[in-house]
């Protein structure tokens, strides 16, 4: 009888820690906090890269490979001086409405180069504002940008 109500216990436990995982509350809880950097002047995506410094002789630089709306696969192109991860983290959503977070993996091209693809999108109420935040988990840091679409 004892037995089988340490396996009911045991199986109670592992089903509730499956579940705090899946919801993100351990994950959150054991990930370390993330400072993050904006743009120091005035910056549209749709015309130019956008760069935040980070200090520590750590910079990000954004591009995207134009032209580019929602609904349509993005290529994200950045520069990262002063990193040394085998890949970056790209976590958007909307800051004008809740359309969700899409993270999206960055993959390192050379020295200082990742590369990227990321979907967003349509809002049905005309335009819509995203934060753009690139994130090295190595270091904790992470660079903003803003992306009207």
């Amino acid at each position: 009888m004892l037995k089988k109500v340490l396996i009911v216990v045991v199986l109670i436990l592992a089903a509730l820690g499956v579940f705090l995982f899946q919801s993100g509350k351990i994950h959150s809880f054991l990930q370390k906090d993330i400072t993050f950097y904006e743009t120091q002047t005035e910056c549209d995506l749709h015309i130019s890269s956008c760069e935040v410094v980070l200090g520590n002789d750590k910079s990000i630089i954004l591009d995207i490979d134009k032209p580019f709306g929602a609904g349509e696969n993005m290529n994200f192109n950045i520069q990262a001086d002063g990193f040394k991860d085998d890949e970056l983290l790209a976590r958007i959503y909307g800051t004008s409405m809740d359309m969700g977070i899409f993270e999206y993996s960055l993959a390192k091209m050379s020295e200082n180069s990742y590369q990227g693809k990321a979907l967003l999108p349509t809002c049905m109420h005309g335009k819509m504002s995203w934060k753009i935040n690139i994130i090295s988990k190595k270091d904790n840091v992470g660079a903003s940008f803003i992306l009207e679409l």
